[in-house]
């Protein structure tokens, strides 16, 4: 097991980086109530990883970052409870790659905490499989730290996060065609219609519900009721399927 948890200088948001605490082989790291978020990242690649925690925790000082090499490790850390957010680097967007290993293991672990996946490639019938299979965000390296650290803010907040770039590439794939603006015409009112363009934004329930002043209860059944009428599986067919009738977002 290797845990990165220098302190490191803060950058995109106002605030400081208290010291984190420090996991050794053996002797788990352990977390306040009064503890700031902890996102895990997961990679077998030292350099890459240890890259990749100290740019995160650069550029939010909102949050700590920790790295392991595997599910496995972060597991008997002890440290599940106290995750918030599990974010795995993909080499490779395939059935037999390391990444669908790690999240078999993390699904037997049963465990309700978010992930995420980051990679170089931009497959987009894996992305689909990805985001179908319970990940909360697809980052792409194409995006800017910035938009990363973002995207990540808002999957711990309950929200769904995936590139309008890999939307389009979704589209050019062919796998299932976009609806034209006239052939939702009418398909939705228009609560259902506000209700579709905030899940476009990734936003969750909580926060769709307070944005809309509607009651969470009823956002639930807008959003079920969207998705039956698009015959979605899931948020991301959503934002997939009504693109152009919110062509400004």
């Amino acid at each position: 097991m290797d845990v990165h948890s220098e302190p490191r200088s803060a950058g995109v948001y106002l605030g400081h980086v208290s010291d984190a605490p420090v996991a050794t082989l053996g002797e788990p790291a352990v977390y306040g109530a009064t503890a700031r978020p902890l996102t895990v990242l997961i990679d077998s690649r030292n350099f890459v990883r240890d890259c990749l925690s100290s740019s995160l925790q650069a550029a939010d000082a909102e949050s700590d970052c920790l790295t392991f090499d595997n599910v496995q490790d972060w597991q008997a850390s002890g440290l599940s409870a106290q995750t918030s957010l599990l974010l795995f680097w993909a080499n490779q967007l395939s059935s037999t790659s390391e990444l669908e290993q790690q999240l078999a293991e993390l699904k037997a672990l049963a465990l309700e905490i978010p992930f995420a996946v980051m990679s170089d490639q931009e497959n987009p019938e894996a992305i689909v499989e990805l985001m179908a299979g319970g990940a909360r965000a697809f980052l792409p390296t194409s995006l800017s730290l910035d938009v990363i650290v973002k995207a990540l803010h808002l999957v711990r907040a309950g929200g769904t996060f995936i590139p309008a770039t890999c939307l389009a590439a979704m589209s050019n794939d062919g796998a299932r065609s976009v609806p034209a603006p006239a052939d939702l015409a009418g398909l939705f009112s228009p609560r259902q219609l506000a209700v579709a363009r905030a899940m476009r934004k990734g936003m969750p329930n909580k926060i769709i519900a307070y944005e809309l002043a509607m009651c969470e209860s009823t956002v639930k059944v807008h959003v079920r009721n969207i998705m039956k009428k698009l015959k979605a599986k899931n948020r991301t067919e959503v934002a997939f399927l009504t693109q152009r009738l919110f062509p400004q977002d």
